[in-house]
């Protein structure tokens, strides 16, 4: 038997914009379900047939893509609408119109520790303002640090979680209040 916890996590999305001071090396690209084939193109072919099958599940999604000079995509992350299957609740989650959820957040292993994380959420929050979201959602392992201090920093909170035990082959969940909420 063991024991795995999930972070449930909130952040509130300014009203007006915050206009962000990027380095000059680095280059933000959103994508929208219809430019799909311009980022699978540009994503490591590792995980791109796995993306192109998210994106199908998750039709009312986006991608902001951080990318520097000579490599195209060095962090990736989802942003969804609308009703979501979020795995680690084993449930729907359906966001209302103003709601945002942030999730398959990755950092292509030789650029992890340089600040791409942060720097994206922060980027996702300033587009989210600037389409009349108000909240942002994501879920994030309660054992992945550097994940959970770059949404921090990018202004989210812990807002709930949730427990899995896992028992000979199966998964238990015990909600924690605030979660889904």
């Amino acid at each position: 038997m063991w024991r795995e916890r999930f972070l449930w996590l909130r952040a509130q999305v300014p009203i007006s914009p915050v206009s962000l001071a990027l380095p000059e090396s680095v280059l933000v690209r959103w994508y929208s379900s219809q430019h799909r084939e311009l980022f699978l193109a540009v994503a490591p072919p590792e995980v791109a047939p796995r993306l192109a099958r998210l994106w199908e599940a998750l039709p009312q999604s986006w991608v902001c893509a951080l990318g520097i000079e000579a490599v195209p995509v060095v962090y990736y992350c989802f942003v969804s609408t609308g009703a979501v299957w979020i795995e680690e609740f084993g449930r729907y989650r359906f966001f209302a119109p103003d709601e945002a959820y942030v999730h398959t957040c990755y950092t292509l292993p030789p650029y992890r520790g340089r600040g791409f994380h942060s720097l994206a959420l922060q980027c996702v929050r300033q587009w989210l303002a600037q389409r009349g979201f108000r909240q942002a959602f994501a879920v994030v392992a309660a054992w992945n640090l550097p994940s959970l201090r770059g949404f921090e920093r990018a202004g989210f909170e812990v807002a709930g979680s949730v427990v899995y035990w896992h028992v000979l082959g199966h998964r238990y969940r015990r909600p924690v209040e605030g979660v889904l909420q």
